[in-house]
């Protein structure tokens, strides 16, 4: 049986708003982009909390897949489509696609957080 590979691909925005005085503007302008992200690509996307200023969200979509290529371009796409997006100041971008290992897999990935990559008996 052919090795099954699955690639993460993670976008991450920074979006501004101007003019968004308090949380609900921004949660306005904000879930208008992610429903419109949401229904026009194959990905999940989350916003991520930003308290200190109305003004500002983060955005993070992610997808799978077995194709880095088409991840990497939808990701682009996605990027592309926020800067277009009315009431939206695209700030930072930042985009990574990588291949995910199962548990089991003796090639996955080993984090210095991770307990068993831990050299010491």
């Amino acid at each position: 049986m052919a090795e099954e590979r699955v690639f993460i691909g993670v976008l991450r925005l920074v979006i501004r708003i101007p003019g968004a005085r308090t949380l609900k503007d921004r949660r306005q302008v904000a879930g208008s982009l992610m429903d419109r992200i949401r229904h026009r690509f194959p990905v999940s996307v989350h916003p991520v909390d930003t308290l200190d200023h109305p003004g500002r969200q983060i955005v993070v979509c992610t997808t799978a897949g077995n194709e880095p290529a088409i991840l990497r371009s939808n990701l682009d796409k996605i990027a592309s489509f926020a800067a277009s997006a009315a009431g939206v100041v695209l700030g930072s971008v930042d985009a990574d696609v990588f291949r995910w290992h199962s548990p089991d897999d003796p090639l996955r990935l080993v984090l210095p957080s991770d307990p068993s990559s831990d050299p010491s008996p």
